[in-house]
């Protein structure tokens, strides 16, 4: 059976879709805590709580934390072409069979970061292949904005941690 580009494209539209969902199969989930170091770099108005580098199916990942709870996950994927998506609030877990399908958890100050992975079988080189995906959510303790550049992602709270002023 041979499969089109639109078959490829309707098959990660279906996938996007169904994490984004607000229903979804429960799944056990590998918490990591994130370290507790301080580093602070002279001159700068900030200095990172923890700091932590995990393998994903994808490749590494390294998540900081700073002292007002950005969260930045950065991938450093193993193969070309991978599409990265911030998600400002969490989602449930990916259906349980999908082929290549994977969910990474990393626990932090600033909130639970889930990595949900996709890694499509490589295709024949003359047809249209869809690029590999990761969609990373932050299960916050407030409201947070996400901006995503290249394999980045920052969660910034809406709201600074702390008593309102």
């Amino acid at each position: 059976m041979t499969r089109t580009k639109s078959h490829h494209l309707a098959v990660a539209a279906l996938l996007v879709a169904m994490t984004a969902s607000t229903t979804g199969v429960l799944a056990s989930l590998a918490m990591v805590p994130a370290g507790a170091a301080t580093t602070c770099d002279v001159g700068a108005d900030f200095c990172v709580v923890g700091s932590q580098t995990l393998q994903t199916p994808l490749g590494p990942v390294t998540v900081t934390v700073s002292t007002t709870n950005v969260v930045t996950v950065q991938l450093a994927p193993a193969t070309p072409g991978s599409l990265v998506f911030g998600v400002p609030f969490g989602i449930p877990p990916g259906p349980p069979g999908l082929p290549g399908y994977a969910r990474t958890s990393i626990s932090t100050t600033g909130g639970l970061i889930d990595i949900d992975t996709v890694i499509w079988p490589p295709g024949s080189p003359s047809h249209f292949t869809v690029p590999n995906l990761a969609i990373i959510s932050i299960h916050p303790p407030g409201p947070c904005r996400a901006r995503t550049s290249g394999m980045t992602v920052v969660f910034t709270p809406i709201f600074p941690p702390g008593p309102p002023t």
